[in-house]
Parts: C-alpha cells; sequence; structure tokens
C-alpha cells in the first residue's frame, strides 16, 4: 500500500461564473452567476479517492516505463514489417509518440498529486480544476492518435495513414513557420514528397493531408478498444471545454459548498473545487484508453512476454513510491511473480 501525502482540493486563485442550479432569486428573470472565492482553506480528499489516485499514478509509471522500454520494434513484427515498406518515415514512432504525450500528460498529474517523495505531515494543494482536464484531454488526443496508425487492417492501409499524418502534421508546421517569417522550403519538400506517395495509397486510404477531426478519432479509437464511444466523446467535449476556458465546464467538473454572498442582485461569490469524483471518473477512463492504446503497440512492436514486461516495469515503479510498510509487500509480489 502507497504511502499517501494528504490532499486538499481548493478554490479556484481566479474568479469564475456560472448559472446557479435551481435559483429563484434573479430579479427580473436574469441568469444568476456565481464566482468562486479563496477563503476556503480546503476540502481533504478521502481516503478511497486517494487510494485510486494512488493506483492511477502507478500504472501511468508503469505504463511509461514500458514505453521506454520498447523503442523500436522488434525484427519480425509488424510495424518491422511496415517501417520497411515506407523508409521516408516510421509509423512505430508516429505511434509511439501519441503514447509518449498521452503518458507524459498524465504523468505530469500523477506527480502532482501523488509524488514520490514526501515528507511527514505533507499536504498536496490541488487548486483549480481546469488544468487537470487540460492534461486528460492531451492525454486522450494523444492515445486516440495512436489508435488510428495502429489499428490498420493491413501494411499499405497503415502506410496510407501514416501519410495523411505526416501530412497534416508538416502542414501544421508550415502554417506556423509562415506566421512568424521562417522559410518553409524545406518544410514544403518533405511536404510534396509525401504527397506523391499519397497518391499511389489512393486506394488503400483518402488521399487528403488533413486527419479525421480529433473527436472521431477519439470515438474510434474508444471503439476499438472496446470502450463506449459516447462516454468517450463526452469527456473529451469537456475536457477541452476546461481547457479553452468554457463557461459550461465550471458546473460540469467542479463541486461548491455552502450557500455564497450574493454581491449583487442575482449574482453570488461561492466556494468551489474540483470534484474528485468526475476527476476520478474521467482519468481512470482516459488511463484506460492510454492502456490500451499501449498494449496495441506492443502487440505491433514487441515480441517478447507483454505481461513479464508491464510486471517489471510496474515494480520499478512502485519501488519508487513511499510505502506504508517500507516496500514489504512489494518484495513479496516480486518473489511471487518470479523477478
Amino acid at each position: 500500500m502507497c504511502r499517501l501525502a494528504t490532499c486538499l482540493l481548493r478554490c479556484m486563485a481566479r474568479k469564475v461564473s456560472e448559472p446557479r442550479t435551481g435559483d429563484r432569486d434573479a430579479p427580473n428573470g436574469s441568469e444568476s452567476r456565481q464566482t468562486c472565492d479563496m477563503d476556503e482553506p480546503g476540502t481533504q480528499v478521502d481516503a478511497a479517492t486517494m487510494e485510486r489516485w494512488a493506483g492511477f499514478a502507478l500504472h501511468i509509471r508503469t505504463y511509461s516505463g514500458v514505453l521506454a522500454e520498447v523503442t523500436v520494434p522488434s525484427e519480425g513484427t509488424p510495424f518491422a514489417r511496415a517501417d520497411n515498406l515506407y523508409p521516408s518515415e516510421s509509423i512505430s514512432q508516429w505511434c509511439r509518440e501519441g503514447l509518449r504525450s498521452a503518458l507524459e500528460h498524465l504523468g505530469v498529474w500523477a506527480d502532482h498529486a501523488v509524488p514520490l517523495q514526501q515528507f511527514e505531515g505533507q499536504v498536496v494543494q490541488h487548486s483549480g480544476f481546469r488544468w487537470s482536464f487540460t492534461l486528460m484531454r492531451a492525454a486522450l488526443e494523444g492515445a486516440a492518435q495512436s489508435l488510428w496508425l495502429s489499428s490498420s487492417s493491413n501494411s499499405h492501409e497503415a502506410m496510407a495513414r501514416l501519410v495523411r499524418m505526416v501530412r497534416h502534421d508538416l502542414g501544421e508546421q508550415a502554417t506556423a513557420w509562415t506566421a512568424i517569417g521562417r522559410d518553409t522550403a524545406t518544410v514544403l519538400a518533405r511536404l510534396a514528397r509525401h504527397e506523391d506517395a499519397a497518391a499511389q495509397l489512393v486506394e488503400h486510404g483518402k488521399d487528403t493531408p488533413r486527419l479525421p477531426a480529433m473527436v472521431d478519432l477519439v470515438k474510434s479509437g474508444a471503439s476499438g478498444c472496446g470502450l463506449d464511444a459516447g462516454l468517450y466523446e463526452g469527456h473529451w467535449r469537456v475536457c477541452s471545454a476546461a481547457a479553452h476556458g468554457k463557461d459550461w465546464a465550471i458546473q460540469e467538473l467542479q463541486t461548491f459548498t455552502g450557500q455564497g454572498e450574493e454581491w449583487r442582485p442575482g449574482q453570488f461569490h461561492l466556494n468551489g473545487h474540483v470534484d474528485p469524483a468526475k476527476l476520478t471518473e474521467v482519468l481512470s477512463d482516459t488511463l484506460d484508453l492510454t492502456m490500451g492504446a499501449t498494449r496495441r503497440y506492443l502487440d505491433r512492436a514487441f515480441t517478447g512476454d507483454q505481461t513479464a514486461l508491464v510486471r517489471r516495469m510496474m515494480l520499478t515503479a512502485a519501488r519508487a513510491t513511499p510505502q506504508k510498510d517500507g516496500g514489504a509487500m512489494i518484495e513479496r509480489m516480486a518473489k511471487e511473480w518470479g523477478l
């Protein structure tokens, strides 16, 4: 069992506003508004939730270790063969990069909520709510893009999808370089080479320099992993709302305490913090998709024993985490697993 620092949920440092559900006192039918104050000292996260968060952190670190172990495809794997079909780019590396992005973003949350270095009486201040859901949005998108490549039905379809992704990426790079006044000649030359390849692969995939909409990638990735596409669309949309400063995310992702203070007719100051149940739900589902995408990558790039690899990385991650029992349970597991 991990040794856990106390975690307090704090109000946002800046004002936020939202419709106040059920309010009947707004004058003249005007919309009642809420803002968040920082006077509240904090609400402690319950032990059961903290245990779940510790489990999430362990899995995030485990799969980060797994990905670090499998940097290139093993000889004879589907990705090794696909890489040889189109030497200009590497589908294995483009697939892996989406996973790296997903796990790096989730790792930021893990290092904050479940730090590897702890001292007696340590308190983790989980202030604000937008940042954590922004990290989850990035993870969903990274995993979904990886899955789009790794879910190809054959090598030629994989090449068509890879070329499409590369063209999209280069197009964005060229646009950015143009905006800041950089010479785009090298980017455009590389883009032209891939346009020629796309024309030759048209029977295996759509000849377009744009990826499918991100929400569609998330939905198809979830479906491919046996998950609820509608649920993941909802998660992506609310995480995007949080990331983009949208008002509707406030009520979806926070919980408010107390009656509040009416500072002018129909408008209130309330104390609020991230809803731990909602954070736990979205984080759990995001991690499920990310782990599923990582396993799909291993299926196509790794010839070793996946279970043994995951167990070894889990033990490494667990040994780096402060333990209530000094690590005795971890060593028992290691002995049972023969590691």
